[in-house]
């Protein structure tokens, strides 16, 4: 972090608006990316990323470190993304050929196509798009830890601190969680 950053930081923590606005428009990209490799859409990642936006505004003067800033961040990112997942996986489960019963007679199920859109497959290249859909199909416990260090780039003591486990089990997580990835990655070969 520059000497510029390092200022608005401490006057953003302090409530200042225009300098959080100057401070976080560095972090946006960054925080859309990474709940994007956690969450199934692009729409899902957008609202994500502006729930973690506020959540950064409201609580910035917690973090008292700027140079601790990038590992606090990576653990409200995960930890709303973790949230949003399992709010979802709580929800009511349909059949899919069984039609719902309103008041007005059936209705029937239609689900959206998970398929990417033209543009999407013009912007991303096979590889890319396999790898999200493994890392998609990957369990939390070791999703989270991947995408911190080999998508983010964060050390394990950045990923330690923003996941709050040590630094044993994140590089354990890591090494499983990557052998995770390799085999889900060659089931998705296997089936095409």
């Amino acid at each position: 972090m520059d000497e510029r950053e390092t200022r608005l930081f401490y006057a953003a923590s302090k409530g200042d608006t225009e300098a959080f606005e100057s401070f976080i428009i560095k972090y946006e990209k960054l925080i859309y990316n990474a709940a994007y490799r956690m969450l199934p859409t692009p729409s899902d990642a957008e609202d994500i990323a502006q729930e973690v936006i506020i959540k950064v505004y409201n609580n910035l003067e917690k973090c008292k470190n700027p140079l601790a800033f990038k590992s606090w961040l990576f653990r409200i990112i995960n930890n709303t993304c973790i949230d949003e997942i399992r709010k979802r996986s709580k929800n009511k489960t349909l059949s899919l050929d069984k039609p719902i019963e309103e008041d007005d007679g059936p209705m029937e199920i239609n689900i959206a196509s998970k398929e990417p859109t033209p543009e999407e497959n013009l912007m991303r290249s096979e590889n890319i798009k396999e790898l999200e859909k493994a890392i998609g199909l990957m369990s939390d416990k070791y999703k989270s830890i991947v995408v911190l260090r080999d998508i983010n780039g964060l050390s394990y003591e950045e990923i330690a601190y923003a996941t709050k486990l040590n630094p044993g089990t994140v590089k354990s997580r890591l090494s499983r969680g990557r052998k995770n990835l390799k085999d889900i990655l060659l089931s998705l070969r296997e089936q095409t």
